[in-house]
């Protein structure tokens, strides 16, 4: 029997856990959404666009861009993060214009009927591309592609394969709250993958009471990759920017890369 993949092992056998996390950065929603905005203005994408978001998480991005008037589609794996999702739109107002449900990014012709259909943007952010292999990433763009309207666009927020060769650390840790997050990581420079385990420990005083341990891997692209990747799978490379301030990409950056249909 093949082993369970890692993302069903973070983000549904352990949800709970994740969920701490998406809750953490909730707050950070708000200023990303502003710079989406700014970026669907310079895209020329119009007010009360259609807008999808795959994977959403609890919608830190989509039910901000609602409350400017968009429309947004919100998909994850996860039934709790959706459902967590719903309530903080319903408790912000925009359960009207936010909408959310289980869905997987790799079968999003299967997750958005043609009823749907077109979006004026999709939107994959969070470094949520390279969990299932390079050729599964184009296969994921290509299904983003075939939901947007020509003229749409799409993007994509991923790290830096080069700002992680430039910085990598073998060891790093994150506090949200009472819990902690130590992250063992394995650079695998000839496959350009991060081969990590992450281990998860509730605050107990003075003491850490370990939770769970995850092996987490993905493959990480530098600019020029995802530009190619996002032509194999149709899209015509717009903009490519270091971040949500749309500053310009450099090795100390993240990278924000924006195609059109």
């Amino acid at each position: 029997m093949p082993e369970e993949h890692w993302t069903r092992r973070l983000f549904q056998d352990h949800e709970e856990i994740f969920l701490r996390i998406h809750e953490h950065g909730w707050d950070a929603g708000e200023e990303q959404a502003r710079d989406l905005k700014v970026l669907f203005d310079r895209f020329g994408v119009p007010a009360g666009a259609r807008v999808l978001d795959v994977p959403c998480g609890i919608g830190r991005h989509s039910t901000r861009l609602a409350k400017m008037g968009y429309r947004t589609l919100g998909l994850d794996l996860t039934a709790t993060y959706v459902e967590r999702a719903q309530e903080l739109a319903q408790r912000e107002g925009v359960a009207d214009r936010a909408t959310y449900r289980v869905g997987d990014m790799r079968d999003l012709a299967r997750s958005v009927p043609p009823e749907e259909r077109p979006f004026d943007v999709a939107m994959n952010l969070w470094t949520s591309l390279g969990y299932y292999g390079e050729e599964t990433d184009a296969a994921i763009l290509r299904g983003y592609h075939a939901l947007v309207r020509p003229g749409g666009i799409f993007v994509l927020f991923v790290v830096n394969r080069d700002w992680v060769v430039k910085h990598f650390d073998p060891q790093g840790w994150e506090e949200y709250g009472d819990l902690v997050d130590v992250e063992d990581r394995h650079l695998d420079l000839d496959a350009s993958w991060m081969r990590n385990r992450w281990r998860f420990f509730r605050k107990k005083g003075e003491d850490l009471e370990g939770i769970a341990t995850v092996p987490v891997e993905h493959r990480i692209y530098s600019l020029h990759e995802l530009r190619s990747l996002l032509e194999r799978a149709g899209w015509e490379v717009a903009g490519t920017f270091g971040g949500y301030k749309l500053d310009p990409p450099t090795f100390d950056s993240q990278l924000l890369v924006v195609g059109r249909k």
